[in-house]
């Protein structure tokens, strides 16, 4: 049996009644929703201090575009007597709790509630953070259903957050690798890693914008076909025979099988923003393997541009090599040092 496939047997026994529906049928996490993805949606975003609207957009829209934003932020709309933000944040589907965060000061997030979904193909994440407060039955392994109150939009956070810029800021989002802490530590951050594996610098967050076009209004049935119709904007080629933890939690991103023997790298599709959509396995028929050995297959300088702020691939004397970005993205895929 293909490793590929009892990965996914598994995830079916898990989460068979969202794998069993035709379609996601994804519910806004507001009670405001938008028309569509254009205008309607762009009225509903929270800016930051500067005031420009897409700054609370998804990717490289904050300090003059020389800082990513890794979700959308949505404004409040219901407030109490003391100007609060009384908004209710919903489950956008079915899914399970795998992390909360009630300690508002551990985290830029705040209070933030982390949901695992499951569509038959691919298992993924939501994050809501900056709640006000989390629903007392909202904790680590409690199932949720579909539009469920998991809390109140807020603006709890490590730093302030002025009243009138309540929001919910909202992520779909993958898991990194299982092994953070060691990469954590050899870091060596002056902070402790108060959240484990659900740490904000172990999610890669996804375009909320293209997962809400295509599985809100068009009713894409895969989140996985959503996240590898994005264009790619560069791919590499990595030398080696281990198969990476990610692979590992999210085998519908693979192109193929894995093969048994033989295996000698991965061919990785990225995004403009950074997330590597599709693996395809590469096969020596002689055995041997460079670890390590990198090379850049082909890139589209518009659009690794767009996402200049994540430093993914850097241009020397007319050349691309990889940034700074993308070396911390292989160090937690493959645990290079």
């Amino acid at each position: 049996m293909p490793y590929t496939r009892s990965i996914l047997e598994f995830a079916l026994l898990v989460y068979g009644t969202l794998a069993s529906h035709a379609a996601l049928e994804v519910v806004w996490p507001t009670e405001h929703l938008p028309v569509d993805m254009q205008e309607s949606f762009i009225a509903l975003l929270q800016p930051t201090e500067s005031k420009e609207i897409q700054s609370g957009n998804f990717g490289c829209v904050r300090s003059d575009g020389r800082q990513f934003h890794e979700g959308i932020d949505l404004k409040s709309f219901s407030r109490d007597r003391k100007g609060e933000a009384r908004d209710v944040v919903r489950s956008v589907l079915p899914g399970k709790v795998v992390y909360t965060n009630a300690n508002p000061g551990r985290s830029s997030y705040g209070r933030y509630v982390l949901l695992e979904h499951f569509d038959g193909q691919l298992v993924f994440m939501t994050l809501y953070a900056h709640l006000s407060s989390i629903e007392t039955r909202i904790i680590a392994g409690s199932r949720v259903r579909r539009g469920e109150t998991i809390g109140i939009m807020g603006r709890s956070a490590s730093y302030t957050i002025p009243k009138d810029r309540a929001h919910l800021h909202f992520e779909v989002c993958l898991r990194w690798t299982d092994f953070f802490q060691n990469w954590y530590d050899w870091k060596d951050f002056e902070e402790k890693n108060d959240h484990g594996l659900f740490n904000g610098m172990n999610l890669v967050g996804l375009d909320p914008v293209s997962f809400f076009e295509q599985t809100q209004w068009n009713l894409e049935d895969r989140v996985a076909n959503v996240f590898q119709s994005e264009k790619t904007a560069f791919s590499i080629l990595v030398s080696t025979k281990r198969i990476p933890n990610f692979v590992q939690r999210y085998p519908g991103l693979v192109k193929g099988e894995i093969p048994q023997i033989g295996l000698a790298g991965w061919r990785i599709d990225f995004t403009w923003y950074g997330a590597p959509k599709q693996w395809t396995p590469l096969v020596s028929r002689s055995g041997r393997v460079k670890e390590g050995a990198l090379s850049l297959k082909q890139f589209d300088k518009e659009m690794i541009s767009s996402g200049a702020c994540r430093n993914l691939i850097r241009f020397r004397s007319g050349k691309a090599v990889p940034g700074p970005g993308l070396q911390t993205i292989l160090q937690l895929l493959f645990g290079y040092r």
